[in-house]
C-alpha cells in the first residue's frame, strides 16, 4: 500500500512537471514585460534573447528586441547625463550612486562602465589634491602659529602648559617637513616644479635639517625654467563673444611677465584688472589659484627668512624682508604683529644710541 501511494505522488509530480511545459514560452514572455515594466533592462534583454536562442525566426521577438533595446539606451543616457550634472557640482555620492545603479541595471553597458572608470580615476586625482592642499594649508597655518609658540615659552619658561605646546608644535613642525620634503621630491619627479618649491619652501621654513637651501635653489631653478617656457596664448582669438580687445591681450601678457620675474604684487594687481574686465573668463580664472599659491608660499618664505634674521639680532634686515609682504599679504595678522614687534624694538634701539 505504501509503495502504491509513493508512485501515485511520483506520477502526479511527473505529470504536474508536464503541464506546465506547454505554456513555458508564454510565461518567459510574460517575465521579460514584467522585468521591462520594473526597470530592469539588462535582465529584461537577457531573457529576450533566451526566447530568440530558441526561437531565432520569431519576427515579434526581434522587434520586441529591438524596442527593449532602444528603451534601455534611453535609461543609459539619463543615467549618463544625472551623473555629470551630479559631478558639476562636485556631488561625487550622488554620481556614484548613478553609475552604480547604472550598472546595475545594465551591466554589460560599456558606456556606463567606462564612464563609471573615468570616474573612480578623477575621484582619486581630487582625494590627492585634496590631502595636498590640507598638508600645505597646515604648514601654512604651522609657520604663522609657531613664532607665538616659541614667543609664549620664552616669556613663561616656568608654565607647564606653554612647554607641552612649544614641545608639540616642534614636534608637528618636523613631521610636517617630513611630509613636505617627500612630496617636494615627488612634485620634482613628476615634472611639478610650482608645487615643488611650494612644498621644498615650507619644508625648509619648518626644519632647515630637513631641506637644504641648495636643494631649494634647484627646485627654484626648475620652477624658473618651467615659468619661462610658459607660451602666451592669444586668447583674443578664442574668445567668441567678440569683448576681448587688444588691450586686455596686452594685460594678461604682462601679468604673466610679472608672475615669471616674481612679482606677485603687479601679477595680482593685473589680474584683479583682467578679472572686473571679464569675470566669467575661465581663462582668468584658471589662474586664480596658481597665483594666491605662489603669493603663500613667497610670504610663508619670507615670513622665515626674517625670523632667522631676526633672531640673529639682525633687526633692519627682518624688515626689508618684511615690510614688502604687507603689500602681498595685507590681512596677515602674524605678519603684521612681527613687523609692528621688529619696529618697536628698533625705535628702542635708536632711542639708546
Amino acid at each position: 500500500m505504501r509503495r502504491l501511494c509513493v508512485t501515485a505522488v511520483v506520477l502526479l509530480l511527473s505529470l504536474g512537471g508536464c503541464a506546465t511545459l506547454a505554456p513555458h514560452a508564454v510565461e518567459t514572455e510574460q517575465r521579460v514585460e514584467e522585468l521591462a515594466e520594473a526597470g530592469e533592462y539588462g535582465r529584461a534583454l537577457a531573457a529576450l534573447d533566451r526566447l530568440i536562442e530558441r526561437d531565432p525566426d520569431n519576427e515579434a521577438l526581434q522587434s520586441h528586441r529591438a524596442d527593449l533595446q532602444r528603451r534601455a539606451d534611453r535609461f543609459e543616457q539619463t543615467i549618463l547625463i544625472e551623473a555629470a550634472a551630479h559631478l558639476r557640482v562636485e556631488d561625487w555620492a550622488a554620481a556614484r550612486e548613478r553609475y552604480e545603479h547604472g550598472l546595475n541595471v545594465l551591466p554589460d553597458s560599456e558606456a556606463l562602465r567606462a564612464a563609471r572608470e573615468a570616474f573612480e580615476t578623477e575621484r582619486q586625482h581630487h582625494v590627492r589634491a585634496l590631502r595636498t592642499r590640507l598638508l600645505l594649508a597646515r604648514a601654512h597655518s604651522l609657520i604663522r602659529e609657531r613664532p607665538m609658540y616659541d614667543e609664549l615659552h620664552r616669556i613663561a619658561p616656568g608654565s607647564a602648559r606653554a612647554r607641552q605646546q612649544h614641545q608639540r608644535a616642534e614636534r608637528e613642525a618636523r613631521e610636517l617637513a617630513e611630509e613636505l620634503r617627500d612630496l617636494g621630491e615627488a612634485a620634482l619627479g613628476a615634472d611639478d616644479p610650482l608645487l615643488a618649491v611650494e612644498a621644498l619652501t615650507l619644508a625648509h621654513a619648518l626644519s632647515p635639517v630637513q631641506v637644504g637651501a641648495d636643494r631649494l635653489d634647484e627646485a627654484e631653478s626648475a620652477r624658473q625654467a618651467r615659468l619661462g617656457m610658459l607660451q602666451v596664448q592669444p586668447i583674443a582669438e578664442q574668445d567668441t563673444d567678440g569683448t576681448w580687445t587688444a588691450q586686455d591681450q596686452a594685460l594678461l601678457e604682462r601679468y604673466r611677465n610679472a608672475f615669471r620675474s616674481g612679482d606677485l604684487a603687479l601679477a595680482r594687481h593685473l589680474l584683479d584688472d583682467l578679472s572686473r574686465r571679464h569675470p566669467d573668463n575661465e581663462e582668468i580664472y584658471r589662474q586664480r589659484p596658481v597665483l594666491s599659491r605662489a603669493i603663500d608660499t613667497h610670504v610663508s618664505a619670507g615670513l622665515e627668512r626674517g625670523l632667522r634674521l631676526y633672531t640673529h639680532g639682525r633687526i633692519e634686515d627682518a624688515l626689508d624682508v618684511w615690510r614688502p609682504l604687507k603689500a602681498l599679504a595685507p590681512e596677515n595678522r602674524e605678519l603684521e604683529a612681527h613687523v609692528e614687534r621688529a619696529e618697536r624694538v628698533q625705535r628702542r634701539l635708536e632711542a639708546l644710541q
